[in-house]
């Protein structure tokens, strides 16, 4: 059956993109990088296959999504995995997950959930959304408020939200006074020498060590969610690429 809308085709992409990464154990080799912390807030669980990662390595995880089409498939997938989802984030417990519908770019996440929250890390995996024209007329203003220029965010409006919520993701972080792990997709190593925006994010935020990873990958573009490669869509079944994982605590 065709998706309805922009948020119900996300899902559907996303889901086989994510399971891709999944079946490839890209996730479980993500978790690697947070070992020794159990207690884990996922913003944007997607279709629920990290989450899943997350929960077979122990932990307990609070997944934050705004689509309500994914948070259905990723109970379901969680579910049939024999997991416990629970319906009240304060009782969590090693290997369940409580899942809430919520962009962390609303004001009114960080004033009136975020407070209830406890986290040994916030998780920020492989960013991305669906655009229609009502979350288009949400986001926009949010974007200019934290500082992109209409230029740059014409440019690239997907990479642009991400920016900003890699920024609530770090200021989640501090408020919990926990770590922050973010995952991004590209095509060149990261490292300390070459990243004016990672090490710009810790001075602002007052972490105190950064650490980076850079992780050869694979992932589904046609047949899945389409990438997008120098502003082209890539048409090409399965593409090549880096996991550029960032550290910050």
């Amino acid at each position: 059956m065709k998706p309805v809308n922009e948020k119900e085709k996300y899902a559907v992409e996303w889901n086989e993109s994510a399971q891709f990464f999944f079946n490839h154990n890209s996730y479980k080799h993500l978790i690697t990088h947070i070992s020794g912390y159990k207690k884990v807030l996922e913003i944007g669980c997607g279709t629920g296959q990290s989450t899943l990662a997350l929960l077979r390595a122990g932990c307990c995880v609070l997944a934050i999504e705004q689509n309500p089409y994914c948070i259905e498939k990723a109970k379901e997938l969680v579910a049939s995995a024999g997991f416990t989802i629970i319906e009240s984030l304060e009782e969590l417990k090693p290997r369940s997950v409580c899942f809430l519908e919520y962009d962390i770019t609303d004001p009114l996440f960080l004033q009136e959930t975020l407070p209830r929250v406890s986290a040994d890390v916030v998780t920020c995996w492989n960013m991305g959304t669906y655009w229609d024209k009502q979350k288009e007329e949400d986001v926009f203003p949010k974007m200019l408020e934290y500082g992109l220029t209409i230029d740059q965010i014409q440019q690239n409006v997907e990479s642009s939200y991400v920016e900003l919520v890699i920024w609530n993701a770090c200021i989640i972080a501090k408020k919990c006074k926990c770590a922050v792990h973010i995952v991004d997709r590209g095509t060149y190593p990261l490292n300390r020498l070459n990243d004016p925006y990672y090490v710009k994010l810790k001075k602002e935020f007052g972490f105190g060590k950064i650490k980076y990873a850079n992780i050869k990958a694979t992932t589904l573009s046609s047949g899945g969610r389409l990438l997008i490669t120098n502003g082209m869509l890539n048409e090409e079944k399965a593409v090549p690429i880096l996991f550029i994982s960032v550290l910050m605590k």
